[in-house]
């Protein structure tokens, strides 16, 4: 399919009711509420639109700070074009209906100050009652930050500093996916970017563009995947490489060869916790001689929603906190709520922070990783080192009234 006008004109300049009204722009409902459902979500900091059809209606969600947020209904009816709307947008086939499809389309927002310019991944997926669409809002304004502003200890931020300085090494982020992985790496590149540094990456996909580096999308159809596209970075003279994710040996060998040869390798694993990673790359075939001279540390990390500064509140613990804390052995001495305000739409919340778990892969883990020792093993080494768990950064966050106890006992199980 060529490409559309949209495509050739590259911004779609998005306008909610009252700029209509203000410009004497007449349109018809589909593309109205179309407009005005992506400018409410943009307004609100959402990340992901779900349009969700059913027997009786069109259900429709926004995931705020990683949570979905039911909005309005819209009649059944309504929704074929609704959904139609948005695959021309995207420059999607809209009598293709059996199967998925993936689009995207560049939006111009006015929000008063400036006009603000996002990305949208459009993809569809058919089901009984209709094709369900899920809008992916790439706001680099929102979502593009500085390693400093992350939430990190100032001790931790200190070792990570020192660590990235270094000319060469494996350093891994873990977590779930939704854990903000790819924004810690983007974080970590942006401060490691000057023009004396040749820095490449492999995404899959690309999702904010950062000037200065080159980065590369993975396509597997062309063939073009991690492992042979790490080989010929390799050829590309860099000294720092961002890998988005390691998904099998032949990537991670790869990977640990291009940093025991000189070079500096950032990249992401699934794992629970980073004790898990250490133990990961052993189950995945990796020697542990290599892994003992290549890799340097590793991070995991969670969001937590941020309680909003404009309502919260400092409160008493509930019975059911108090049994919880007791039988982990946990002295809490502050915990703070949030009953919800204009600011934040009446959630309670206003955006998210980071909690993390630092490991710094020194001789002792180094001797545990020679043994092929368990998770745990390790876990309790890194312990004694100092390491502070994903639980223990989360509670010093709620004593400082950054989340409330019911956030991080949502989003990390200690």
């Amino acid at each position: 399919m060529g490409e559309s006008k949209l495509e050739q004109s590259s911004t779609y300049v998005l306008q909610n009711k009252e700029q209509r009204l203000r410009n004497g722009i007449e349109q018809d409902f589909v593309v109205s509420f179309v407009d005005d459902i992506l400018c409410e979500a943009i307004k609100v900091g959402a990340s992901d639109i779900h349009l969700e059809p059913n027997e009786k209606n069109l259900r429709i969600r926004f995931r705020i700070d990683g949570v979905l947020y039911d909005q309005d209904v819209v009649d059944h009816n309504k929704a074929p074009n609704i959904i139609s709307r948005l695959k021309i947008l995207s420059s999607l086939d809209i009598a293709e209906k059996r199967v998925p499809q993936d689009g995207k389309v560049r939006v111009s927002v006015d929000n008063g100050i400036n006009e603000n310019v996002i990305d949208l991944r459009i993809s569809t997926f058919p089901s009984v009652d209709g094709e369900k669409v899920v809008v992916r809002i790439l706001d680099k304004s929102q979502n593009f930050i500085e390693l400093e502003s992350l939430g990190f200890d100032p001790k931790v931020l200190d070792e990570i500093k020192n660590l990235i300085e270094r000319p060469n090494g494996f350093i891994l982020v873990t977590g779930p996916t939704g854990s903000g992985k790819t924004t810690t790496l983007y974080a970590i590149l942006s401060k490691l970017n000057s023009p004396e540094k040749n820095i490449i990456s492999m995404e899959d996909p690309v999702e904010y563009n950062v000037d200065g580096i080159t980065q590369s999308q993975i396509n597997l159809k062309a063939g073009f995947s991690f492992e042979n596209g790490l080989r010929s970075i390799l050829r590309q003279d860099p000294d720092i490489i961002m890998v988005g994710e390691i998904r099998d040996k032949p990537t991670c060998r790869i990977a640990i060869e291009a940093s025991l040869t000189g070079h500096l390798v950032l990249s992401t694993l699934h794992t629970n916790d980073s004790s898990g990673a250490v133990t990961r790359l052993l189950d995945m075939g990796i020697e542990s001689f290599l892994i003992n001279a290549s890799l340097c540390s590793v991070l995991a990390q969670r969001l937590a929603r941020k309680l909003c500064e404009h309502c919260k509140q400092e409160v008493d613990l509930t019975l059911e906190e108090k049994e919880i804390l007791e039988s982990k052995n946990i002295k809490l001495n502050k915990s703070f709520k949030a009953k919800g305000c204009k600011r934040c739409f009446d959630l309670g919340y206003k955006g998210r922070v980071g909690l993390f778990e630092f490991l710094v892969v020194d001789d002792k883990i180094r001797d545990l990783v020679t043994q092929k020792q368990s998770l745990e093993k390790i876990r309790e080494q890194a312990l004694k080192n100092g390491m502070i768990t994903l639980f223990q950064n989360g509670l010093s966050k709620v004593e400082q009234g950054q989340i409330s106890l019911d956030e991080l006992l949502r989003v990390v199980t200690d």
